[in-house]
């Protein structure tokens, strides 16, 4: 395992490199015009800020001075509540158009809360409700960006 760190982290150094080098040969510009090399500029520093910690951290695991090695899933029913949690996802994209944005998002926000957060319904009804209220004004009238419209108009 640590090998493999060792040999992701300095695969990603390169890749990183490479990268960083060819967006300087495009116009960066600045945050409110941003140029084409802008967002492949912010993209490989942080690829080559992690890998470089990657690379150290395997280096100085390898010494035996690295941090103790923990399992990728800490809890035992870790698999189940990321699959919950995609099923969620999947449940929500198809309902998008069906029911619209405001009640398919509380629908999922209480999916999260109630099952996977484990909060009381009380809790979980209050934040859900007010979250798909928050957002769909958020998008809808602040932002003006137009939600799906949904097959079953009320």
């Amino acid at each position: 395992m640590k090998q493999l760190d060792l040999i992701s982290g300095v695969v990603l150094l390169v890749m990183g490199t490479a990268v960083f080098l060819k967006s300087l040969t495009y116009p960066v510009g600045t945050f409110r015009t941003p140029g084409a090399g802008l967002f492949p500029l912010i993209a490989s520093t942080l690829l080559l800020s992690l890998s470089a910690i990657l690379t150290l951290q395997a280096f100085l695991s390898r010494k035996g001075n690295g941090l103790a090695v923990t399992a990728f899933f800490p809890e035992k029913d870790a698999p189940r509540r990321i699959l919950l949690v995609f099923a969620g996802m999947i449940g929500y994209r198809y309902l998008l158009p069906v029911i619209g944005f405001g009640p398919s998002t509380g629908m999922f926000i209480l999916f999260l809360i109630k099952f996977l957060g484990g909060y009381g319904w009380k809790m979980s009804l209050f934040y859900s409700g007010v979250s798909a209220v928050v957002l769909y004004y958020l998008f809808e009238a602040w932002l003006k960006i137009p939600m799906p419209l949904p097959l079953l108009r009320f």
